[in-house]
């Protein structure tokens, strides 16, 4: 799986053994980077001699003033709108913010996809996180989205942030129940994440407060 199917391992290629660089490059996103870990995009070039991953790391040395200090993820522009948009709201000023707000929306909603999305755009790996986040803000803000999005985080009955992982995120799964709350009528998908999530959730908060 990790040589065929993109996953969040992709992040990490620099603490994986045993490699198969030709067909890990075949995995590799658009902007020449690995799931926008610049680690991972470094060890590969060192490994490979890649000229996406030169690219990749150009640019980002170059916007982050030579490279002095480079972030561990890069970009994070999906992130970065949605939660601004969120923070606003939940703060209670966004009525002072409206036109960055709708430039923001139109941004998410511009690298929408049927599969969801992720913390940056053109990504070939999606999260249920920044999925549910996109979409509960999108179809508040009036833009037209499908709940079927959330099939592709859905297995017998239970609901995933990544393929693959073996255990939910609780901040994830809060988001999946706050996004499972902007249902319309016979959208199944959503009914199936407000009941996984709310179960989730009170089970986390019970273990919690359970006394010593």
């Amino acid at each position: 799986m990790m040589h065929t199917v993109p996953t969040t391992l992709l992040y990490s290629l620099e603490g994986l053994p045993d490699l198969e660089w030709e067909k890990i490059l075949q995995l590799q996103n658009p902007d020449g980077s690995f799931l926008f870990s610049p680690s991972s995009a470094a060890f590969t070039l060192m490994q490979t001699k890649d000229e996406k991953c030169l690219r990749y790391l150009s640019k980002t040395i170059e916007k982050f003033n030579g490279g002095r200090k480079i972030p561990n993820v890069y970009p994070v522009d999906l992130f970065e709108h949605i939660w601004a948009v969120d923070r606003l709201q939940r703060l209670g000023i966004s009525r002072f913010f409206q036109s960055e707000i709708k430039e923001c929306m139109n941004y998410v909603s511009r690298y929408w996809t049927a599969k969801g999305i992720c913390w940056a755009r053109n990504s070939r790996v999606h999260d249920i996180d920044c999925t549910a986040m996109g979409f509960r803000l999108l179809r508040l803000h009036g833009h037209k989205v499908s709940a079927d999005v959330f099939q592709y985080f859905e297995n017998g009955g239970e609901f995933y942030c990544n393929a693959g992982q073996s255990n939910e995120s609780v901040t994830a799964m809060f988001n999946l129940h706050r996004a499972s709350q902007v249902v319309f009528p016979r959208e199944k998908i959503l009914e199936d994440a407000n009941k996984f999530s709310s179960k989730f959730l009170r089970e986390k908060q019970a273990k919690q407060w359970t006394p010593r």
